[in-house]
């Protein structure tokens, strides 16, 4: 594998990162964030950025290339996280390879990981741009190689607000740090007024016309932009501009922004007012000042009023009124600058039983990253994003589906947020045209100063007479004329992203729709990503249509029907029958070792020398066994005939039912290991005398780092303070946008304090974003069982078998079915009056009850951690050493996976057991810090006295060398 390293770059120009701070938000400048123990911290540099900027009217599109040197010895992987407008939509992604600019291909978001994952493990390279929660955008850059450059481009669309008849145009380009090269161009076409500068980066910028077309451009060596590019787009009262794009059945997509005075009537406010105020730790990216500024503004108009301020994290905190006499709202004031912010977010607890005011102002960013997004609430809410980070689609459904608004302090002032609350203005009515069809935005739509329609019509002649009125009654009537329309735009990705934005309302329940048409019209949404290949054999081999410049080899690839075809691996129903077969061998296989006569020393079978154990896990070999293990050695594998089958199937239950009765005894008490944190804000929180305010305080230094909150939620778990724990352990669902490894080391430790729904909530994202990884449907499947779902959760694992994977993903996960085997059979065991079986092969239910199983799994790809267990004889069961004499196995060896790994026993002889981990390698880094290990202890097994205990912690010490981390035993 190569040598590649992990950070996230967070760039500006047309990139923003609004990173946590403390109580305060602020904006930085280009930047990387990685591992602070690494020493890469400064090795990646800007060294160009070209800025192509060209407005039509209301629509903007910017082309932005930059070139990234690495000057470094090793090859760096970077993902650049960057939010975008409201308005605005990717039209466009390239990165070079072999020193050429290539352009991405739409496909399915988690194909796109797929793929990347999959030829990254072939040591090939591609690039994907992807879009995470809300309107904020990934694309990871691999590699930067060693004293090399690497170039990326990106183009976004985006509808340009309106103030007082002028459009506007904002570009920040404020930097702390220098750029070799520095380009912007930027040209206006078919306006009628000279475009006003605002703000300019430098007093060079200016406009000059040329052929109806007004252009600037400044070019700068070793440029440091201290300030943004501001444009005023005046434009004429009152005036409807169309725009059209040709369709090839003769149709035409059009686009009208209405730049109208529309009339409106005052606002009348209730005196009863709720405040929803999102206080999860994501709240601290919000601009608190703005949204006081807001509350001032109505406030200070109404005079009078009860304000009932409700707190939202991962729970609806108990409301508290404010009366308000005169305007004075001090108290109200400093209660809300005075707010803790800290852990997840869960919208689900809103509910109109906890909150009784009239109508509702919610401040949040839209992300419910603990719990569903649906809120039950039958009163008007008024929601209110001033996070760059907000997913601006579930702000926009609750207020719709409420009938409130949407107000969106990025983009407005607060003046003009103000006014869009405090007036009743028109809806939108619909098209007065038979020829017309989809049309967005819906109906009943607010039509305020930047309210746009588009659509597809059959004619590309037609006057269209758009209907604005109130509670269904036309009141204005407005013309646009197709016919004079501009047609220099690719207006179809308007109307589609329009089409995007009103189906992203609900993003899951529209998922086929939405990526359909983000294929259609190569626009990146919530479940469409762009993908770059190096080879045009991978766009053969993956079955994706490649950029035009590749097409005609790729046509000239098919015809010739070339060979090789993505290998996918189909069969795990058939390996899992036979696994059930092995499985039951065993199990049947009577161990029975022989005592030792005189005492021995116990035995370490791990390898002294570290070089042999890596290359013998290169090849898998079982060491020879001694002679009193090749006496009782399990058959590894055994393939019945058809009479074997018959005798196998009838007896098979009644040999689980007379081994349950012989464990009918006391069950031993299972001793969990105390894995602490040694880091220094542990001691510190250890020794205070109020650690969650020292928590806080520390807080500030440590804001993004998850192993912060996994360990400080571990002091409080074992100080059984669980509440507060898990206020602080939900944290870690606001540091990552759709960061599987986050949510997995979430899910775990979830598991493991029992928070079942919670874990049932998490599992399931990680199944929606990665849904081609077995270990996926294992984990959601485990957590339904936890919920008591147990038929969803049987389905679930049997998908495990019957799904198919790339070859490279199912090669990472091993034998996976020796895992799920025992996993199906237990449910069939505990639960066989609440399952239907009848769509479950029969040949892979086996009764096989154990004294001990013990699973292992971690939240890390390309991570090597084995699982050793060492019986009362001193013998170790582990990856070299899978089968003991009293019948211990362990399950294969995973060595670039997130697991799992297994060890079972039938029947355990007495004496003391003892379970420890061992952390052999990890190949990647990220911002999630040291990988989370989760390990399950189960006594008595599928048996009706089944007990757990479950351990999750953290690898702080991965160069242990072959010293392994006691975690748990017990004795029988």
């Amino acid at each position: 594998m190569k040598n590649i390293f992990f950070m996230i770059l967070a760039l500006y120009g047309w990139f923003a990162f609004v990173p946590l701070t403390g109580q305060e938000t602020k904006t930085v400048m280009p930047r990387i964030l990685i591992d602070g123990s690494r020493p890469d911290e400064n090795s990646i540099q800007l060294k160009s950025m070209d800025i192509q900027v060209e407005i039509f009217g209301n629509l903007a599109k910017t082309t932005t290339t930059l070139v990234f040197t690495n000057s470094s010895h090793r090859n760096l992987e970077g993902n650049l996280v960057f939010p975008l407008p409201e308005t605005a939509s990717v039209s466009g992604y390239a990165i070079d390879i072999n020193g050429k600019l290539r352009n991405a291909v739409p496909v399915a978001k988690a194909r796109a990981v797929e793929v990347l994952e999959s030829i990254q493990k072939q040591n090939v390279d591609p690039g994907i741009l992807e879009k995470v929660e809300g309107n904020n955008f990934r694309t990871r850059i691999s590699p930067i190689p060693a004293q090399g450059s690497r170039t990326v481009q990106l183009s976004y669309y985006q509808t340009l607000k309106s103030d007082k008849f002028s459009y506007q145009y904002h570009l920040l380009l404020n930097s702390g740090k220098k750029i070799s090269q520095f380009t912007l161009t930027t040209k206006v076409y078919q306006t009628g007024y000279k475009p006003i500068l605002v703000e300019s980066p430098d007093g060079s910028f200016n406009f000059s016309q040329n052929n109806h077309v007004y252009e600037a451009s400044l070019s700068k060596a070793d440029f440091l932009p201290t300030k943004s590019l501001i444009i005023r787009l005046p434009q004429v009262k009152n005036k409807i501009e169309s725009f059209t794009q040709n369709n090839v059945d003769g149709s035409v997509c059009f686009y009208a922004p209405l730049l109208q005075e529309i009339p409106s009537t005052p606002k009348v406010w209730s005196k009863n007012i709720g405040i929803i105020w999102d206080n999860s730790l994501s709240g601290l990216k919000r601009d608190h000042e703005k949204e006081l500024q807001l509350i001032d503004k109505i406030v200070s108009q109404e005079k009078e009023l009860n304000i009932e301020v409700s707190l939202v994290n991962i729970n609806l905190e108990k409301s508290k009124l404010f009366k308000i006499k005169n305007g004075d709202w001090s108290e109200l004031k400093q209660y809300l600058q005075t707010i803790t912010y800290d852990g997840g977010t869960n919208y689900s607890k809103i509910n109109s039983l906890s909150l009784k005011a009239d109508e509702y102002l919610m401040f949040s960013d839209g992300i419910s990253s603990f719990g569903s997004n649906e809120l039950y609430l039958n009163k008007p809410v008024y929601t209110i994003s001033s996070a760059s980070t907000s997913n601006l689609g579930v702000l926009k459904y609750i207020a719709q589906k409420t009938r409130g608004k949407f107000i969106n302090l990025n983009e407005e002032s607060v003046d003009d947020a103000f006014t869009k609350l405090n007036r009743n203005t028109l809806q939108f009515l619909g098209i007065k045209n038979e020829t017309v069809s989809e049309v967005y935005p819906m109906l009943g739509t607010e039509v305020d100063q930047d309210f746009s329609v588009s659509g597809i019509s059959k004619s590309k002649n037609s006057k269209l007479i758009i209907l604005l009125g109130r509670n269904g009654k036309v009141e204005i009537q407005k013309e646009i004329d197709l016919e004079n329309s501009s047609q220099n735009l690719e207006i179809s990705k308007i109307w589609a992203q329009h089409k995007i934005d009103f189906l992203e309302m609900n993003a899951e329940k529209n998922k086929e729709e939405i990526e359909q048409i983000g294929k259609q019209f190569s626009i990146v949404t919530a479940h469409t990503s762009f993908i770059v290949l190096e080879n045009v054999s991978d766009y053969v081999k993956y079955q994706i249509n490649p950029p035009a410049e590749l097409q005609k080899e790729y046509n000239r690839l098919v015809k010739q029907g070339w060979t090789q075809k993505e290998t996918r691996k189909s069969n795990l129903l058939q390996i899992a029958i036979a696994k059930a077969r092995e499985l039951q061998d065993w199990w049947k296989k009577d161990f029975k070792p022989v005592k030792p006569k005189y005492p021995q020393p116990v035995k370490d079978t791990v390898i002294a020398n570290w070089e042999e154990v890596a290359q013998m896990r290169n090849v898998h070999p079982v060491p020879p066994p001694d002679m009193h293990e090749q006496q009782y050695m399990s058959v590894s594998s055994i393939v019945l005939d058809e009479n074997q089958q018959k005798s196998f199937s009838s007896n098979k239950r009644v040999v689980g039912k007379m081994i349950k009765e012989e464990k009918a005894g006391e069950i031993p008490e299972i001793k969990i290991m105390d894995v602490k944190s040694d880091k220094e804000y542990i001691k510190l929180i250890e020794a205070s005398k109020s650690p969650y305010d020292t928590y806080l305080e520390l807080r500030k230094e440590y804001i993004e780092t998850p192993s912060f909150y996994f360990d400080v939620a571990s002091y409080f778990f074992q100080k059984k303070d669980k509440v507060t724990g898990l206020k602080i352990l939900s944290s870690l669902a606001d540091l990552g946008l759709e960061n599987a490894e986050l949510y997995k080391m979430l899910a775990y430790k979830l598991k493991e304090i029992e928070e079942y729904p919670a874990e049932l909530f998490i599992t399931k994202k990680v199944l929606d974003w990665r849904p081609f990884d077995a270990q996926s449907y294992r984990d959601y499947a485990l957590a339904l069982q936890d919920n008591k779902q147990y038929q969803q959760a049987l389905e679930h694992l049997y998908k495990v078998l019957t799904n198919d994977y790339s070859v490279e993903i199912a090669n990472r996960d091993r034998d996976i079915t020796e895992i799920i085997v025992p996993e199906i059979n237990n449910l069939v065991s505990l639960y066989p009056k609440e399952l239907n079986l009848s769509k479950i092969d029969s040949k892979i239910i086996v009764d096989i009850p154990v004294d001990i199983r013990v699973v292992m799994n971690w939240n890390k790809d390309m991570t090597d951690i084995d699982l050793w267990v060492t019986d009362p004889n001193g013998e170790k069961c582990y990856y070299g050493h899978r089968s003991t004499a009293i019948g211990g196995r362990n399950s294969e060896d995973v060595t670039q996976g997130f697991g799992p790994e297994q060890f079972m026993l039938k029947k355990a002889i007495p004496g003391k057991y003892k379970i420890q981990t061992n952390f052999f390698a990890e190949r990647q880094m990220s911002i999630t810090g040291p990988t989370t290990i989760s390990v399950e202890i189960f006594l008595m097994y599928s048996s009706g006295k089944q007990t757990k205990k479950m351990i999750t912690f953290q690898n702080n010490n991965p160069d242990r060398g072959n010293e392994g981390i006691l975690i748990g035993e017990f004795e029988f």
